[in-house]
Protein backbone atom coordinates (compact mmCIF):
# COMPACT_ATOMS: atom_id res chain seq x y z
CA UNK A 1 0.00 0.00 0.00
CA UNK A 2 2.83 2.34 0.77
CA UNK A 3 5.01 3.81 -1.95
CA UNK A 4 8.07 5.89 -1.22
CA UNK A 5 9.03 8.88 -3.29
CA UNK A 6 10.37 12.35 -2.67
CA UNK A 7 8.82 15.56 -3.87
CA UNK A 8 7.72 18.88 -2.51
CA UNK A 9 4.33 18.90 -0.87
CA UNK A 10 1.80 19.49 -3.65
CA UNK A 11 -1.37 21.54 -3.34
CA UNK A 12 -3.43 18.36 -3.61
CA UNK A 13 -2.03 17.16 -0.27
CA UNK A 14 -3.25 20.27 1.52
CA UNK A 15 -6.62 20.05 -0.23
CA UNK A 16 -7.02 16.48 1.00
CA UNK A 17 -6.07 17.54 4.53
CA UNK A 18 -8.61 20.37 4.41
CA UNK A 19 -11.21 17.94 3.08
CA UNK A 20 -10.71 15.65 6.05
CA UNK A 21 -10.81 18.59 8.44
CA UNK A 22 -14.01 19.90 6.87
CA UNK A 23 -15.65 16.47 7.06
CA UNK A 24 -14.77 16.10 10.74
CA UNK A 25 -16.03 19.60 11.58
CA UNK A 26 -19.27 18.76 9.77
CA UNK A 27 -19.70 15.55 11.80
CA UNK A 28 -18.77 17.29 15.05
CA UNK A 29 -20.96 20.38 14.84
CA UNK A 30 -23.26 20.52 11.81
CA UNK A 31 -25.19 17.23 11.75
CA UNK A 32 -28.25 17.89 13.95
CA UNK A 33 -28.98 14.36 15.22
CA UNK A 34 -27.75 10.84 14.67
CA UNK A 35 -30.99 10.13 12.82
CA UNK A 36 -29.54 12.19 9.93
CA UNK A 37 -27.67 9.10 8.84
CA UNK A 38 -27.28 10.04 5.18
CA UNK A 39 -25.50 13.27 6.14
CA UNK A 40 -23.19 11.25 8.38
CA UNK A 41 -22.51 8.69 5.66
CA UNK A 42 -21.72 11.43 3.15
CA UNK A 43 -19.23 13.10 5.50
CA UNK A 44 -17.57 9.79 6.35
CA UNK A 45 -17.36 8.79 2.68
CA UNK A 46 -15.59 12.05 1.85
CA UNK A 47 -13.24 11.62 4.82
CA UNK A 48 -12.41 8.01 3.90
CA UNK A 49 -11.63 8.88 0.27
CA UNK A 50 -9.24 11.61 1.44
CA UNK A 51 -7.74 9.29 4.08
CA UNK A 52 -7.10 6.43 1.65
CA UNK A 53 -5.58 8.80 -0.90
CA UNK A 54 -3.21 10.33 1.68
CA UNK A 55 -1.93 7.01 3.01
CA UNK A 56 -1.55 5.68 -0.54
CA UNK A 57 0.08 8.64 -2.28
CA UNK A 58 1.53 10.88 0.43
CA UNK A 59 3.38 8.54 2.76
CA UNK A 60 6.95 9.69 2.14
CA UNK A 61 8.97 11.13 5.00
CA UNK A 62 8.43 14.70 3.82
CA UNK A 63 4.71 14.36 4.57
CA UNK A 64 4.93 12.53 7.88
CA UNK A 65 5.11 15.41 10.36
CA UNK A 66 2.34 17.29 8.54
CA UNK A 67 0.13 14.19 8.53
CA UNK A 68 0.86 13.58 12.20
CA UNK A 69 -0.10 17.17 13.03
CA UNK A 70 -3.26 16.71 10.95
CA UNK A 71 -4.15 13.58 12.93
CA UNK A 72 -3.91 15.48 16.24
CA UNK A 73 -5.82 18.45 14.82
CA UNK A 74 -8.64 16.22 13.61
CA UNK A 75 -9.02 14.80 17.10
CA UNK A 76 -8.95 18.23 18.74
CA UNK A 77 -11.74 19.29 16.38
CA UNK A 78 -14.15 17.38 18.63
CA UNK A 79 -12.99 18.99 21.87
CA UNK A 80 -16.15 21.06 22.39
CA UNK A 81 -18.57 18.85 20.45
CA UNK A 82 -21.49 16.92 21.92
CA UNK A 83 -21.15 13.25 20.84
CA UNK A 84 -23.31 12.60 17.79
CA UNK A 85 -23.62 8.82 17.79
CA UNK A 86 -23.56 7.94 21.48
CA UNK A 87 -25.57 9.04 24.49
CA UNK A 88 -23.49 7.05 26.97
CA UNK A 89 -22.00 10.27 28.35
CA UNK A 90 -25.17 10.90 30.36
CA UNK A 91 -24.45 7.72 32.32
CA UNK A 92 -20.75 8.63 32.58
CA UNK A 93 -21.57 11.93 34.28
CA UNK A 94 -24.17 10.24 36.51
CA UNK A 95 -21.69 7.62 37.73
CA UNK A 96 -19.01 10.27 38.26
CA UNK A 97 -21.32 12.45 40.34
CA UNK A 98 -22.05 9.48 42.61
CA UNK A 99 -18.35 8.86 43.17
CA UNK A 100 -17.73 12.52 44.03
CA UNK A 101 -20.52 12.35 46.61
CA UNK A 102 -19.36 9.11 48.19
CA UNK A 103 -21.92 6.75 46.61
CA UNK A 104 -20.87 3.54 44.91
CA UNK A 105 -22.07 3.54 41.26
CA UNK A 106 -22.65 -0.22 41.52
CA UNK A 107 -24.95 0.11 44.54
CA UNK A 108 -28.04 1.64 42.90
CA UNK A 109 -29.59 1.84 39.47
CA UNK A 110 -30.19 5.45 38.34
CA UNK A 111 -33.94 5.13 38.91
CA UNK A 112 -33.34 3.80 42.42
CA UNK A 113 -30.91 6.60 43.28
CA UNK A 114 -33.27 9.27 41.93
CA UNK A 115 -35.79 8.39 44.66
CA UNK A 116 -33.40 9.80 47.29
CA UNK A 117 -33.86 13.32 45.83
CA UNK A 118 -30.27 14.39 46.47
CA UNK A 119 -29.82 18.06 45.58
CA UNK A 120 -26.66 17.34 43.58
CA UNK A 121 -28.38 14.85 41.28
CA UNK A 122 -29.05 16.15 37.76
CA UNK A 123 -32.34 14.47 36.89
CA UNK A 124 -32.04 15.84 33.36
CA UNK A 125 -29.37 13.18 32.84
CA UNK A 126 -31.86 10.51 33.83
CA UNK A 127 -34.30 11.63 31.15
CA UNK A 128 -31.73 11.03 28.41
CA UNK A 129 -30.09 7.90 29.80
CA UNK A 130 -30.34 4.61 27.89
CA UNK A 131 -29.84 2.44 30.99
CA UNK A 132 -31.84 3.94 33.91
CA UNK A 133 -32.82 0.51 35.25
CA UNK A 134 -29.39 -1.11 35.02
CA UNK A 135 -26.50 -1.06 37.45
CA UNK A 136 -23.26 0.43 36.17
CA UNK A 137 -21.15 -1.86 34.06
CA UNK A 138 -18.04 0.31 33.70
CA UNK A 139 -14.67 -0.84 35.16
CA UNK A 140 -12.60 1.22 37.63
CA UNK A 141 -10.33 3.06 35.16
CA UNK A 142 -13.46 4.42 33.47
CA UNK A 143 -14.99 5.35 36.81
CA UNK A 144 -11.96 7.48 37.65
CA UNK A 145 -12.43 9.38 34.39
CA UNK A 146 -16.15 9.74 35.14
CA UNK A 147 -15.34 11.31 38.51
CA UNK A 148 -13.07 13.84 36.81
CA UNK A 149 -15.68 14.76 34.21
CA UNK A 150 -18.33 15.24 36.92
CA UNK A 151 -16.25 17.91 38.74
CA UNK A 152 -18.01 20.88 37.02
CA UNK A 153 -21.20 19.79 38.78
CA UNK A 154 -24.90 19.77 38.06
CA UNK A 155 -26.18 21.04 34.69
CA UNK A 156 -22.68 21.55 33.32
CA UNK A 157 -22.89 18.89 30.63
CA UNK A 158 -20.74 20.60 28.01
CA UNK A 159 -17.95 21.27 30.54
CA UNK A 160 -18.08 17.64 31.64
CA UNK A 161 -17.99 16.42 28.05
CA UNK A 162 -15.00 18.66 27.29
CA UNK A 163 -13.08 17.13 30.20
CA UNK A 164 -13.69 13.63 28.89
CA UNK A 165 -12.85 14.70 25.34
CA UNK A 166 -9.50 15.92 26.69
CA UNK A 167 -8.83 12.61 28.45
CA UNK A 168 -9.73 10.49 25.43
CA UNK A 169 -7.79 12.70 23.00
CA UNK A 170 -4.69 12.49 25.20
CA UNK A 171 -4.91 8.70 25.35
CA UNK A 172 -5.49 8.44 21.61
CA UNK A 173 -2.56 10.74 20.92
CA UNK A 174 -0.63 8.36 23.17
CA UNK A 175 -1.79 5.48 20.97
CA UNK A 176 -0.35 7.17 17.90
CA UNK A 177 3.03 7.84 19.47
CA UNK A 178 3.12 4.35 20.99
CA UNK A 179 2.47 2.84 17.56
CA UNK A 180 5.34 4.94 16.16
CA UNK A 181 7.63 3.70 18.95
CA UNK A 182 6.72 0.08 18.27
CA UNK A 183 7.28 0.54 14.53
CA UNK A 184 10.75 1.94 15.28
CA UNK A 185 11.41 -1.09 17.50
CA UNK A 186 10.65 -3.37 14.55
CA UNK A 187 12.53 -1.15 12.06
CA UNK A 188 9.34 -0.53 10.14
CA UNK A 189 8.41 2.70 8.38
CA UNK A 190 6.89 5.13 10.86
CA UNK A 191 4.49 6.27 8.13
CA UNK A 192 2.56 3.04 8.80
CA UNK A 193 1.25 4.74 11.95
CA UNK A 194 -0.94 6.88 9.67
CA UNK A 195 -3.10 3.82 8.97
CA UNK A 196 -4.45 4.38 12.46
CA UNK A 197 -3.72 8.04 13.07
CA UNK A 198 -5.76 9.37 10.13
CA UNK A 199 -8.52 6.76 10.09
CA UNK A 200 -11.89 8.59 10.20
CA UNK A 201 -13.66 5.87 12.20
CA UNK A 202 -10.98 5.95 14.92
CA UNK A 203 -11.21 9.74 15.11
CA UNK A 204 -15.01 9.97 15.19
CA UNK A 205 -15.67 7.07 17.55
CA UNK A 206 -12.94 7.79 20.09
CA UNK A 207 -12.29 11.53 20.17
CA UNK A 208 -15.82 12.27 18.97
CA UNK A 209 -18.09 9.75 20.66
CA UNK A 210 -15.97 9.27 23.79
CA UNK A 211 -15.54 5.51 23.74
CA UNK A 212 -13.00 4.06 26.15
CA UNK A 213 -11.49 1.83 23.50
CA UNK A 214 -8.90 4.64 23.33
CA UNK A 215 -7.76 3.77 26.85
CA UNK A 216 -8.03 0.02 26.32
CA UNK A 217 -5.99 0.25 23.11
CA UNK A 218 -3.25 2.25 24.83
CA UNK A 219 -2.73 -0.25 27.64
CA UNK A 220 -3.13 -3.26 25.34
CA UNK A 221 -0.49 -1.96 22.92
CA UNK A 222 1.77 -1.10 25.83
CA UNK A 223 1.35 -4.60 27.24
CA UNK A 224 2.18 -6.20 23.89
CA UNK A 225 5.18 -3.91 23.39
CA UNK A 226 6.58 -4.70 26.84
CA UNK A 227 5.83 -8.40 26.41
CA UNK A 228 7.67 -8.45 23.09
CA UNK A 229 10.68 -7.03 24.94
CA UNK A 230 10.15 -9.74 27.59
CA UNK A 231 9.50 -7.21 30.33
CA UNK A 232 6.67 -9.41 31.46
CA UNK A 233 6.03 -7.89 34.91
CA UNK A 234 5.43 -4.42 33.47
CA UNK A 235 3.45 -6.03 30.65
CA UNK A 236 1.25 -7.72 33.26
CA UNK A 237 0.54 -4.40 34.96
CA UNK A 238 -0.28 -2.73 31.62
CA UNK A 239 -2.61 -5.59 30.69
CA UNK A 240 -4.39 -5.29 34.04
CA UNK A 241 -4.99 -1.59 33.40
CA UNK A 242 -6.35 -2.46 29.97
CA UNK A 243 -8.74 -4.98 31.51
CA UNK A 244 -9.82 -2.35 34.02
CA UNK A 245 -10.76 -0.05 31.13
CA UNK A 246 -12.50 -2.73 29.05
CA UNK A 247 -12.70 -6.34 30.15
CA UNK A 248 -11.87 -7.81 26.73
CA UNK A 249 -8.03 -7.56 26.84
CA UNK A 250 -8.06 -10.54 29.21
CA UNK A 251 -7.97 -12.65 26.02
CA UNK A 252 -4.37 -11.48 25.52
CA UNK A 253 -3.06 -13.29 28.60
CA UNK A 254 -2.23 -16.54 26.68
CA UNK A 255 0.24 -14.53 24.59
CA UNK A 256 2.58 -14.50 27.57
CA UNK A 257 3.15 -18.22 26.92
CA UNK A 258 4.61 -17.37 23.53
CA UNK A 259 7.21 -14.99 24.90
CA UNK A 260 8.09 -15.95 28.47
CA UNK A 261 6.99 -19.56 28.95
CA UNK A 262 4.57 -21.36 31.26
CA UNK A 263 6.06 -20.54 34.67
CA UNK A 264 6.31 -16.78 34.12
CA UNK A 265 2.85 -16.78 32.53
CA UNK A 266 1.40 -18.22 35.73
CA UNK A 267 3.08 -15.46 37.72
CA UNK A 268 1.86 -12.91 35.17
CA UNK A 269 -1.67 -14.22 35.66
CA UNK A 270 -1.36 -13.67 39.40
CA UNK A 271 -0.08 -10.12 38.85
CA UNK A 272 -2.95 -9.33 36.46
CA UNK A 273 -5.54 -10.84 38.80
CA UNK A 274 -4.14 -9.11 41.90
CA UNK A 275 -3.95 -5.71 40.16
CA UNK A 276 -7.49 -6.04 38.83
CA UNK A 277 -8.83 -7.04 42.25
CA UNK A 278 -6.99 -4.12 43.83
CA UNK A 279 -8.49 -1.65 41.35
CA UNK A 280 -11.99 -3.12 41.53
CA UNK A 281 -11.97 -3.40 45.33
CA UNK A 282 -13.09 0.19 46.08
CA UNK A 283 -16.19 -0.49 43.98
CA UNK A 284 -16.82 -4.22 44.28
CA UNK A 285 -16.26 -5.21 47.90
CA UNK A 286 -19.31 -7.35 48.61
CA UNK A 287 -21.18 -10.22 47.01
CA UNK A 288 -24.19 -8.01 46.34
CA UNK A 289 -22.15 -5.38 44.51
CA UNK A 290 -20.56 -8.10 42.38
CA UNK A 291 -24.03 -9.47 41.59
CA UNK A 292 -25.18 -5.98 40.61
CA UNK A 293 -22.34 -5.49 38.16
CA UNK A 294 -22.54 -8.96 36.64
CA UNK A 295 -26.30 -8.75 36.25
CA UNK A 296 -25.79 -5.79 33.90
CA UNK A 297 -22.98 -7.57 32.05
CA UNK A 298 -25.14 -10.67 31.66
CA UNK A 299 -28.05 -8.56 30.44
CA UNK A 300 -25.83 -6.94 27.81
CA UNK A 301 -24.31 -10.15 26.47
CA UNK A 302 -27.52 -12.17 26.80
CA UNK A 303 -30.12 -9.81 25.34
CA UNK A 304 -28.47 -7.36 22.96
CA UNK A 305 -27.72 -7.94 19.28
CA UNK A 306 -26.13 -5.47 16.88
CA UNK A 307 -24.30 -5.98 13.61
CA UNK A 308 -23.38 -9.60 14.26
CA UNK A 309 -22.27 -11.72 11.31
CA UNK A 310 -21.86 -15.47 11.80
CA UNK A 311 -23.95 -15.24 14.96
CA UNK A 312 -27.00 -13.95 13.06
CA UNK A 313 -26.60 -16.50 10.25
CA UNK A 314 -26.41 -19.38 12.71
CA UNK A 315 -29.30 -17.98 14.72
CA UNK A 316 -31.55 -17.87 11.65
CA UNK A 317 -30.52 -21.42 10.72
CA UNK A 318 -31.29 -22.50 14.28
CA UNK A 319 -34.80 -21.04 14.10
CA UNK A 320 -35.40 -22.85 10.81
CA UNK A 321 -34.13 -26.20 12.09
CA UNK A 322 -35.38 -26.11 15.70
CA UNK A 323 -38.45 -23.90 15.39
CA UNK A 324 -37.43 -21.99 18.54
CA UNK A 325 -34.75 -19.68 19.88
CA UNK A 326 -31.50 -21.66 19.39
CA UNK A 327 -29.38 -19.74 21.94
CA UNK A 328 -29.15 -22.72 24.29
CA UNK A 329 -27.30 -24.58 21.52
CA UNK A 330 -25.80 -21.56 19.81
CA UNK A 331 -23.92 -20.11 22.79
CA UNK A 332 -21.69 -23.15 23.44
CA UNK A 333 -21.20 -23.63 19.70
CA UNK A 334 -20.00 -20.04 19.23
CA UNK A 335 -17.75 -20.36 22.28
CA UNK A 336 -16.20 -23.52 20.81
CA UNK A 337 -15.68 -21.83 17.43
CA UNK A 338 -14.12 -18.80 19.12
CA UNK A 339 -11.71 -20.96 21.12
CA UNK A 340 -10.82 -22.90 17.97
CA UNK A 341 -10.11 -19.63 16.22
CA UNK A 342 -7.93 -18.52 19.13
CA UNK A 343 -5.98 -21.78 18.95
CA UNK A 344 -5.36 -21.42 15.20
CA UNK A 345 -4.26 -17.81 15.65
CA UNK A 346 -1.98 -18.76 18.54
CA UNK A 347 -0.11 -21.42 16.61
CA UNK A 348 -0.07 -19.82 13.14
CA UNK A 349 0.53 -16.10 13.79
CA UNK A 350 4.09 -14.84 13.42
CA UNK A 351 4.33 -12.65 16.54
CA UNK A 352 2.32 -11.38 19.50
CA UNK A 353 0.94 -8.39 17.58
CA UNK A 354 -0.38 -10.55 14.76
CA UNK A 355 -1.75 -13.07 17.28
CA UNK A 356 -3.53 -10.28 19.15
CA UNK A 357 -4.99 -8.99 15.87
CA UNK A 358 -6.49 -12.39 15.05
CA UNK A 359 -7.69 -12.94 18.62
CA UNK A 360 -9.75 -9.76 18.46
CA UNK A 361 -10.92 -10.48 14.92
CA UNK A 362 -12.08 -13.99 15.81
CA UNK A 363 -13.86 -12.69 18.91
CA UNK A 364 -15.85 -10.16 16.90
CA UNK A 365 -16.43 -12.61 14.05
CA UNK A 366 -18.56 -14.74 16.37
CA UNK A 367 -20.02 -11.96 18.52
CA UNK A 368 -23.68 -10.96 18.69
CA UNK A 369 -22.72 -7.31 19.21
CA UNK A 370 -20.15 -5.58 16.99
CA UNK A 371 -20.45 -1.84 17.42
CA UNK A 372 -18.28 0.19 15.02
CA UNK A 373 -15.90 1.36 17.74
CA UNK A 374 -15.16 -2.23 18.76
CA UNK A 375 -13.02 -2.90 15.67
CA UNK A 376 -10.72 0.11 16.21
CA UNK A 377 -8.31 -2.17 18.08
CA UNK A 378 -7.80 -3.95 14.74
CA UNK A 379 -6.85 -0.63 13.16
CA UNK A 380 -4.33 -0.01 15.94
CA UNK A 381 -2.72 -3.41 15.30
CA UNK A 382 -2.75 -3.15 11.49
CA UNK A 383 0.54 -1.20 11.19
CA UNK A 384 2.40 -4.24 12.57
CA UNK A 385 0.99 -6.85 10.18
CA UNK A 386 0.57 -7.17 6.42
CA UNK A 387 -3.23 -7.47 6.39
CA UNK A 388 -5.19 -4.32 5.52
CA UNK A 389 -8.81 -5.50 5.59
CA UNK A 390 -9.45 -3.71 8.89
CA UNK A 391 -9.19 -0.42 6.99
CA UNK A 392 -11.94 -1.50 4.61
CA UNK A 393 -14.05 -2.81 7.49
CA UNK A 394 -13.75 0.55 9.25
CA UNK A 395 -15.36 2.18 6.21
CA UNK A 396 -18.04 -0.47 5.69
CA UNK A 397 -19.10 -0.79 9.32
CA UNK A 398 -20.63 2.70 9.41
CA UNK A 399 -23.50 1.21 7.36
CA UNK A 400 -24.67 -0.43 10.59
CA UNK A 401 -25.61 3.02 11.89
CA UNK A 402 -28.68 2.93 9.68
CA UNK A 403 -30.37 1.56 12.80
CA UNK A 404 -30.27 5.10 14.23
CA UNK A 405 -32.38 6.40 11.34
CA UNK A 406 -35.37 4.40 12.55
CA UNK A 407 -37.60 4.76 15.60
CA UNK A 408 -37.56 2.46 17.43
CA UNK A 409 -34.02 1.54 16.45
CA UNK A 410 -33.96 -1.40 14.09
CA UNK A 411 -31.07 -3.04 12.28
CA UNK A 412 -31.03 -3.18 8.50
CA UNK A 413 -29.91 -6.73 7.87
CA UNK A 414 -29.49 -6.15 4.14
CA UNK A 415 -26.98 -3.35 4.69
CA UNK A 416 -25.16 -5.43 7.31
CA UNK A 417 -25.01 -8.35 4.88
CA UNK A 418 -23.65 -6.13 2.09
CA UNK A 419 -20.93 -4.85 4.42
CA UNK A 420 -19.87 -8.33 5.53
CA UNK A 421 -19.97 -9.80 2.03
CA UNK A 422 -17.80 -6.93 0.74
CA UNK A 423 -15.42 -7.48 3.67
CA UNK A 424 -15.23 -11.21 2.96
CA UNK A 425 -14.44 -10.53 -0.72
CA UNK A 426 -11.65 -8.15 0.26
CA UNK A 427 -10.18 -10.64 2.77
CA UNK A 428 -10.28 -13.39 0.12
CA UNK A 429 -8.64 -11.09 -2.46
CA UNK A 430 -5.95 -10.07 -0.01
CA UNK A 431 -5.27 -13.67 0.94
CA UNK A 432 -4.98 -14.64 -2.70
CA UNK A 433 -2.54 -11.80 -3.37
CA UNK A 434 -0.35 -13.02 -0.50
CA UNK A 435 -0.41 -16.56 -1.92
CA UNK A 436 0.63 -15.35 -5.37
CA UNK A 437 3.50 -13.32 -3.90
CA UNK A 438 4.71 -16.35 -1.98
CA UNK A 439 4.63 -18.51 -5.14
CA UNK A 440 6.58 -15.90 -7.09
CA UNK A 441 9.12 -15.61 -4.29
Amino acid sequence: MFENYNKQKPLSYYLLALTMLGAMIYVAYLIPTRAAIFSFWAAMAVAFVAYLYIIKQYNAAIFFKSSLALAILLRCTFLFAVPLLSDDYYRFIWDGAQILHGINPFAFTPNELAKFNYSWLDLNLLQHMNSPDYFSVYPPVNQLAFALMAIPGKQQILSSITILHTIIILFDAGNIFLIISILKHFNKAKSLALLYALNPLAIVELSGNLHFEAVMIFFSLLALYLLNKKRWILASLALALGICAKLLPVILLPLFLKKVGFKKTIFAGFIVAFTCILLFLPFIHSVQLAKNMFSSIQLYYGNFEFNGSIYLVLKQLGWMLLGQNPNAVLSPLLLALTLLGFALAYFKAANVFETAFWFFFVYYLFSAVVHPWYIIILLALSPFIRWRFALIWSALIVLSYYAYATLPYQQNYLLNAIAYIALAIFIFTERRRFSLKNKIA
